[in-house]
């Protein structure tokens, strides 16, 4: 009977220990598929079995991520590359930690396109895009770089386009919609969307022309200081969840098509859970299957891709000269 006494007071006694060890993390990110990984990793208890309880909030855009972090409202965020972001990453704010998502040739996601009107008039390739009129989201953006990206296939001719910017992707593809703008960059829903109703045409995938860095991880000053280690634990279960991403969603058949089957569907069940929380789970699953985009199976940080982005925001005076990538990452967690 003192035997079994004992045995239970070590038992609570365990127990108490290893709820206090539990460390609680502040995350901010939005309900989209970019954000996957995380999704996974935190559905499979990849954090809790770090010793993490992640407290996520969702925000409705990735400038509102950003804010979060800024304010110290977060402590890990997860967003899309801005010039915002390098901005307030070579401050000592944040830093980056981990990839996202990103552009893979061969894989969807973001998307050039072109209205119908200019489709009309013979428009198929960026290098014809002549005295038309581009327009992108915001001054900065992924979306912006990858417009630039685009635009060096003319060679000499790469700035004779009037570019504009509307303010919000779903307001770029309004204007292409309406035949006020000639082309845009757009991400992969909003492009859909247009292709589907015969607002638009394609042009290209992104992935077809670079294969920039889209987002990433982000971890605050005071986690990456005082609460090091946990960011290690945290990285270690994300990274878990970009395997099984990885591993659920983007393998290829033998024609290069993405491979469904039930280890996907299960996967995607998972998104639904997070980004569609109020939805019919199997029929948002389904659709959620084929919105995939492209991550890093080790959730790895493209510097040499980095570098090149903030050359761009620096010959654009929209950073400072002396930014590198080495003060915006965190090397020490590739």
């Amino acid at each position: 009977m003192i035997f079994r006494i004992a045995i239970a007071i070590a038992l609570l006694v365990y127990s108490l220990s290893a709820a206090q060890a539990d460390e609680r993390v502040t995350v901010a990110t939005m309900r989209n598929v970019a954000n996957g990984a995380l999704f996974v990793a935190a559905a499979r208890g990849y954090f809790k079995a770090e010793g993490i309880t992640l407290d996520m909030t969702a925000y409705p855009s990735d400038a509102d991520v950003v804010k979060a972090m800024a304010s110290g409202s977060a402590e890990i965020g997860l967003a899309n590359w801005s010039a915002d972001t390098v901005k307030l990453a070579s401050q000592g704010i944040f830093k980056a930690v981990a990839g996202q998502i990103r552009e893979k040739n061969g894989f969807e996601g973001n998307e050039i396109v072109i209205s119908t009107a200019a489709y009309g008039r013979g428009l198929r390739k960026f290098d014809q895009v002549g005295n038309g009129i581009v327009v992108v989201d915001q001054v900065g953006t992924s979306l912006h770089y990858q417009l630039v990206q685009a635009s060096r296939t003319k060679g000499d001719k790469a700035e004779d386009f009037t570019l504009k910017f509307a303010g919000s992707p779903s307001a770029a593809a309004r204007a292409v919609a309406e035949n006020h703008a000639d082309v845009a960059v757009l991400p992969m829903l909003e492009a859909r969307n247009l292709l589907a109703t015969n607002q638009a045409k394609l042009m290209a995938w992104c992935s077809q022309i670079a294969e920039p860095e889209l987002g990433a991880v982000f971890a605050a000053a005071k986690m990456l200081g005082d609460r090091r280690t946990v960011t290690e634990k945290f990285l270690r279960a994300y990274r878990r969840g970009a395997a099984d991403f990885f591993n659920a969603f983007l393998r290829l058949d033998k024609y290069s098509k993405r491979i469904s089957n039930k280890e996907s569907q299960q996967a995607a069940k998972i998104l639904a859970f997070y980004i569609h929380p109020h939805a019919a789970r199997d029929e948002a699953a389904a659709i959620l299957e084929g919105e995939i985009l492209y991550i890093d199976p080790q959730a790895r940080l493209d510097t040499a891709d980095i570098g090149a982005r903030i050359a761009w925001y620096q010959a654009q005076g929209l950073v400072d000269k002396a930014v590198t990538a080495q003060n915006i990452v965190d090397l020490n967690f590739r």
